[in-house]
């Protein structure tokens, strides 16, 4: 068993983990948490992890037990199937356990998220750009008239995302996911890319 988490430990990194576990690390080795509500990246990882917010701490080994509740021993099974560190004798071989609900719940808060943040940046754009010259012209851009009605909902969907209240950011996935708000969203915006896209060659010859 030592030899097994020696050379799991000598050969993997708990970013190396992280990453392929689906926790994403930014460019500064700082991750959200999976192991608590994390409402900003509070997790430092590289070769060991360590938690600012929960102050859970440890290396390779310890990370992939906890993220998949499973023992030290089994974790480091787990590892050396994964990343392919050594062959596993007969009847050994590593669990595959799903990545826990909480973990995935989050990824798609921030894929959303993301989207929203998106959508946002168009309407602002769409609001600025498009406000009527005369505000007694009744003939007003469907572009500025769709921005005012929804970007007040918009951002605070967003503000509740950002909550550190678990229970307030599942109100409003469920929310988006009842109404299939993302889906329309996106509609949109690779509605706006082609126009973009279109676009791009007629401006290029008028210049």
């Amino acid at each position: 068993m030592s030899l097994l988490f020696t050379q799991v430990k000598s050969q993997v990194t708990t970013r190396q983990a992280a990453e392929r576990y689906g926790v994403p690390v930014n460019r500064s080795g700082m991750a959200y948490c999976p192991f608590h509500d994390d409402r900003h990246p509070s997790m430092k990882i590289d070769e060991r992890f360590y938690c600012f917010g929960c102050h859970t701490t440890g290396d390779v080994i310890d990370f992939t037990a906890k993220l998949f509740d499973l023992s030290l021993y089994d974790a480091a099974k787990k590892l050396a199937n994964d990343f392919n560190i050594q062959p596993l004798p007969p009847g050994q071989s590593a669990p595959i356990p799903k990545l826990p609900a909480a973990v995935i719940e989050r990824k798609e808060e921030q894929r959303v998220l993301k989207i929203l943040i998106e959508y946002e940046r168009l309407l602002e754009k769409w609001k600025e750009e498009f406000v009527p010259s005369d505000p007694e012209d009744e003939n007003w851009d469907d572009r500025f008239v769709h921005a005012v009605h929804h970007l007040p909902p918009l951002s605070d969907a967003i503000d509740r995302l950002f909550s550190s209240d678990p229970d307030e950011r599942k109100a409003i996935m469920d929310s988006i996911r009842s109404t299939d708000t993302v889906a329309k969203i996106e509609a949109i915006l690779n509605e706006r890319c082609q126009e973009v896209k279109n676009d791009g060659p007629e401006k290029d010859r008028a210049a």
